[in-house]
């Protein structure tokens, strides 16, 4: 049965007093479902499944839809049609209610109501295979992202996916933004242009927080990809130690219960799943741009544990550990990279970080406006690994092999919070991470009035993001200090700040931003209420910091209301407050008023004639972007207004040849832009319009 469905309309109908005020264009939207046309409500349990590609583990999609407790599935997809209907509905024999197919191929209809109200009534929620990039593309930043995240962080509902709709279950994801990368371009260079990797901004899973997957992984071999996009999460995206990876045989498929029990299901055990982590004794020693990965360490390299699967998934992995192993189908070993070339070796014995003491008694102490000193207790480890960054960084400063209990640290930043890891290196293995928390002198401290909703179950804020705050929370009582996520912003340069509404029906809500620029407690004085809104919608307000603005760290307090909003301060009856760190730095420097572009940091870049192709122009929801370049080196693309304003900005690592990026118009607004491609040698320039 296929429908096509007018979807505010129809809602506003049901609905109108929650659509006074709004108003919309109706949006139409594509999708076929079997069984009742009545909602049903059951009781979920919650789970992941994660399929290697073909879909042919009935027992695996037994398990999952099981998990729904005879609800209601919903099926997501950008291409396609409704394959997955009579197989998950009449084949599985698995009693369900119903099973809807939708197809979301725009932003705009990832933005209709009716989608996101569906797939929050689902007990069960599955995303069919395709390009992950379709998804990342059209779903991300948007209500149907919100309704995922809630159905698997609230409603606690069985979510899972195949092959694309595996690729983007971790909160490490592999965009294929540009290309499809194979084993042997990742392995050459980990920094080749096709390995794009998106971080904790789209589907939320807490169990595979640190996890990046893969499938199709016996047609072709991705294990070299999958090494590289670790090596790439330990190096400069976060993960550190932590990183983890899964990969799948496109026959096999990996069940993952709602307390961290992973099991392998496959239609033979000639079909594998591999587990991969890091351990603190070997990390990789070359990841560079433009040069082969190596990560050896005397054989070590990167710790597998290769899982056969079979019909009844009998042998399964403990992911709230990464050791224990229940089963007779396990087998460890490592992966190693020598220049490049890839070698795997079964036989090797699990890790065992449950020997080896977590530190503790962990201090701060001299703290100054650059440095600082942290020790710890002594435990029985031969030395230890310390690691630090900025709150707001992705990227770790490593310390290894300290013997000593305490170390200081220098070349800090004034008024900064900092994160602080310490582990244990043992005979045995690593330990797990000791945490702490300071933040460095210079700043003025200063103390602000309170803000919170009685009562945030109903509307709540979902997702901030500006610059590298990119912050996905649930209902949190009413307010949070999310003041330990911070971002740097500079005066006189627009900056897209991105608000996303939560709530248990759709609705317009009311959004206050303020931001204190003179520091000194008070969002009251003038120009600090920087945006005011009533709306439903996902929203992308610029914001500008005025010259007048004080340098350094000032707190940015975003609320959100059912009920209008009269004050930076108090209670109020329904919705939630969040606060946010903005690090601000002086004015930057400005090109002529008859360019009106930023100039940027080196003056002697030559400006040349336009050398980029972009297409499609005008582009709608996103664009291509396509130059080329003569030698392996990060170029950055920038997007200006015509006035002159940083609306994006983001790098690429580009290859010697031809490149091409692929980007969405999230947070571009109709009309005409100017787009810069900055490298080492030139900057050139070209026009791009934008026909929302």
């Amino acid at each position: 049965m296929k429908k096509k469905y007018f979807a505010q309309k129809d809602f506003c109908r049901a609905f109108f007093v929650f659509c006074l005020g709004l108003s919309v264009q109706a949006q139409t939207y594509t999708s076929w479902k079997v069984g009742s046309t009545t909602d049903k409500v059951t009781t979920t349990t919650g789970g992941v499944l994660l399929d290697g590609g073909k879909e042919s583990n009935d027992n695996a999609f037994r398990w999952f839809l099981g998990k729904a407790g005879g609800g209601d599935v919903v099926v997501l997809r950008a291409t396609g049609t409704n394959g997955h209907n009579d197989y998950f509905y009449t084949q599985l024999g698995v009693t369900l209610n119903s099973v809807e197919t939708i197809l979301i191929d725009t932003r705009a209809k990832a933005s209709i109501a009716e989608i996101a109200i569906k797939i929050r009534n689902a007990e069960a929620l599955f995303i069919a295979g395709g390009n992950q990039f379709d998804y990342i593309s059209y779903w991300k930043d948007t209500p149907v992202e919100d309704a995922i995240n809630y159905l698997i962080n609230t409603k606690k509902v069985p979510v899972g996916g195949s092959s694309a709709g595996c690729a983007v279950q971790g909160k490490y994801y592999y965009t294929a933004a540009t290309t499809s990368v194979l084993s042997a371009d990742a392995l050459a260079n980990p920094y080749n242009s096709g390995v794009t990797i998106g971080v904790n901004d789209f589907i939320s899973h807490p169990i595979l927080t640190n996890v990046i997957t893969d499938t199709h992984y016996d047609n072709p071999d991705r294990r070299g990809r999958q090494t590289s996009f670790l090596a790439r999460m330990w190096k400069d995206l976060g993960a550190g130690l932590n990183a983890k990876g899964i990969g799948i045989y496109e026959n096999a498929a990996v069940c993952i219960d709602q307390n961290g029990i992973a099991k392998v299901f496959a239609i033979a055990t000639t079909h594998f799943a591999y587990f991969y982590q890091m351990e603190s004794s070997s990390t990789p020693e070359t990841v560079t741009s433009g040069s082969p990965l190596t990560w050896n360490n005397s054989g070590k390299g990167v710790k597998i544990v290769k899982i056969a699967g079979d019909p009844t998934g009998t042998t399964s992995f403990d992911l709230n550990n990464w050791i224990t192993t229940s089963g007779s189908n396990a087998s460890w070993g490592n992966i190693k990279v020598v220049n490049g070339t890839l070698t795997e070796t079964l036989g090797g014995t699990p890790p065992s970080g449950s020997s080896c003491a977590t530190p503790s008694g962990i201090t701060t102490s001299a703290i100054t406006n650059t440095g600082a000193t942290i020790s710890w207790t002594a435990t029985t480890a031969t030395n230890y690994t310390v690691r630090y960054k900025t709150a707001a960084a992705t990227t770790w400063t490593t310390l290894t092999n300290t013997t000593a209990t305490s170390v200081p640290l220098s070349g800090l930043t004034l008024g900064t919070i900092y994160n602080v890891e310490i582990v244990g290196n043992c005979t045995s293995g690593a330990s797990a991470a000791g945490t702490t928390t300071f933040t460095t002198t210079g700043g003025t401290a200063v103390s602000y009035c309170a803000s919170k909703g009685n009562s945030s179950s109903s509307e709540w804020i979902s997702k901030v993001v500006f610059g590298t705050i990119n912050n996905f929370s649930s209902a949190n009582g009413g307010y949070v200090d999310f003041t330990s996520q911070s971002t740097a912003i500079t005066k006189g340069i627009a900056k897209t700040l991105t608000l996303t509404p939560g709530y248990s029906a759709i609705r317009s809500l009311y959004w206050k931003v303020y931001i204190d620029y003179n520091n000194n407690g008070l969002f009251t004085d003038s120009g600090e209420e920087v945006y005011s809104i009533f709306s439903s919608a996902t929203l992308n307000p610029s914001i500008t910091v005025p010259s007048t603005a004080v340098t350094g760290a000032v707190r940015m307090r975003v609320i959100v209301s059912y009920n209008s909003i009269t004050s930076p301060c108090g209670t109020y009856n329904y919705g939630e407050t969040e606060d946010y760190t903005l690090n601000i730095s002086a004015t930057a420097k400005m090109a002529s008023q008859s360019s009106k572009i930023i100039a940027d940091s080196n003056d002697e870049v030559e400006t040349l004639p336009a050398k980029i192709g972009i297409y499609p122009n005008p582009a709608r929801e996103d664009f291509n972007i396509s130059f080329s370049n003569d030698i392996n080196e990060k170029v950055t693309v920038k997007v200006y207004d015509l006035q002159g304003r940083e609306e994006k900005s983001f790098v690429i690592d580009a290859t010697a040849g031809e490149n091409r990026i692929r980007n969405n118009t999230a947070g571009l607004r109709s009309g005409q832009y100017i787009v810069k491609v900055i490298k080492s040698n030139e900057v050139s320039t070209t026009k791009l319009i934008i026909a929302n």
